[in-house]
């Protein structure tokens, strides 16, 4: 398509204040930024100097309620928990002997490490524990015997110094 030098003059002068526009457009909203960011320090400062006062006040009144609260829920957690854990060692005990009866070990033992890591049950002694146990008693009770005869007074165990 051919333009004339009319419409060519036209649309050069047309792209020309086109791009004055664009040009200014981008002076007037980057000063428009500066504004945004200076009024966003300003904010900042107003709300430093006028609400955090406020707001730590009513923050340091309502801190001891806060905690009335939560030591209050503690204290009912550890009373529920005190009252429930004879029940739910219960429950643990009898599943534990249900999964036995029925032969399946794998998800007794599962059930059994759950109560142990969380306190509901007791570990169970093991047999080798038990033995070391008697055996450290028994060694014990050796050393003891043996110190006993030691130091008798019926013997002459202890003989003076030759001078």
């Amino acid at each position: 398509m051919k333009l004339s030098r009319k419409r060519r003059r036209e649309l050069r002068r047309l792209r020309k204040d086109a791009q004055q526009l664009l040009d200014q457009q981008r002076v007037v909203l980057g000063h428009a930024g500066e504004v945004l960011h200076s009024a966003g320090h300003q904010a900042r400062r107003l709300s430093d100097e006028h609400l955090q006062p406020r707001i730590d006040r009513a923050v340091d009144t309502a801190r001891p309620a806060i905690e009335r609260g939560v030591t209050r829920a503690r204290r009912s957690a550890d009373n529920v928990r005190r009252f429930t854990a004879p029940f739910v060692a219960a429950a643990l005990t009898r599943t534990i002997n249900t999964l036995d009866e029925i032969e399946n070990h794998d998800a007794a033992k599962q059930v059994r490490g759950f109560g142990e890591r969380t306190g509901y049950l007791k570990p169970k002694r093991r047999v080798g524990g038990v033995i070391a146990l008697g055996l450290g008693l028994a060694a014990a009770a050796g050393v003891g015997y043996a110190l006993w005869q030691a130091f008798r007074t019926d013997e002459d165990l202890w003989v003076a110094p030759e001078n």
